[in-house]
């Protein structure tokens, strides 16, 4: 992932803050908790956390997201294979442009091997735009991802709008971020239903220029009435909440790559125990714009 350059807080100010996140993230990890039922659940595959930063105006980018996990602990059935003793690889393969400086267009195309079946189409997520938003000062870097999941035939998925609210945060030399991911199907098959809540965050110290380490937290915790200590009623979704923590590497190669590779562990009993993912993208600006609106921007945001 892109990362801009740090700030810097007064080291009382920079401590605080650092253990308010520290707090927050603990919060994340343990959403859910740890429960000893087991229950069927999709297997968690979307393991990304978007920045603030996103393409700069008439920038490409060309990824591939790629995510293995180890046999689920679980005899649960998904896409109408048992998967007990199978692997899962998860790829998703990204294109995305940068409209301007804060509004980016993209699709992701999603593909699946493994379950007892070969590498085939799962879905596109027809439509993705990402919009990022004016710096608040003293504060947070917030940005919106809006994205439409039109699944395959025969998968038996839904269609769903994921709406993504992204926040950052720098103080020195770590970078915090986190996203809340709230998706409402909509192909009818859920009518009022509130929707689906979902996060992932992570906290990373900058190592050097293009190099930062950090640890990462994801999960899916059901409904959003009913998200086992935030209230409502026992029910199954507290059984098929997944919970992971990774280790994650961000390197910065040359001037037009990315990548990050993480390796994680499930923390509930539906969640697949052992997990790697690695995420290569590679970014270029095939147009001329003329004055680059990227430093346009960068001089207003400075200001704060």
């Amino acid at each position: 992932m892109k990362r801009e350059g740090q700030g810097s807080l007064p080291p009382d100010a920079a401590q605080k803050v650092l253990f308010s996140f520290l707090l927050f993230f603990l919060v994340l990890i343990s959403f859910g908790g740890l429960r000893p039922e087991a229950a069927c659940a999709d297997p968690f595959r979307d393991f990304i956390i978007y920045p603030y930063e996103t393409p700069e105006q008439g920038e490409i980018s060309l990824g591939t997201w790629q995510t293995v996990l180890l046999p689920n602990k679980t005899a649960e059935s998904v896409y109408g294979a048992n998967i007990r003793n199978a692997d899962l690889l998860f790829s998703t393969y990204v294109v995305e442009f940068g409209v301007t400086d804060w509004w980016t267009l993209g699709t992701y195309v999603d593909f699946i091997a493994g379950g007892g079946q070969t590498y085939s189409y799962l879905q596109t997520r027809a439509i993705t735009t990402r919009l990022r938003l004016p710096r608040i000062p003293d504060f947070i870097d917030p940005a919106v991802q809006i994205e439409y999941w039109a699944p395959g035939g025969g998968t038996g998925m839904q269609s769903f709008l994921d709406i993504i609210l992204i926040a950052e945060k720098k103080v020195d030399r770590f970078i915090f971020d986190v996203n809340g991911s709230f998706m409402f199907a909509t192909d009818g098959s859920e009518p009022n239903y509130p929707p689906e809540f979902s996060y992932s965050a992570g906290l990373y110290y900058l190592l050097a220029d293009n190099v930062n380490a950090g640890i990462e937290a994801f999960g899916e915790d059901g409904s959003i009435n009913n998200m086992g200590p935030l209230g409502g009623p026992p029910s199954q979704y507290l059984a098929m909440q997944q919970q992971f923590i990774f280790q994650s590497w961000n390197f910065a190669i040359g001037d037009h790559i990315d990548w990050n590779i993480g390796v994680g562990t499930g923390l509930t009993p539906v969640s697949s125990p052992f997990a790697v993912k690695t995420i290569f993208e590679y970014h270029f600006k095939p147009f001329d714009f003329g004055e680059k609106e990227g430093e346009k921007y960068k001089e207003e945001q400075n200001v704060h």
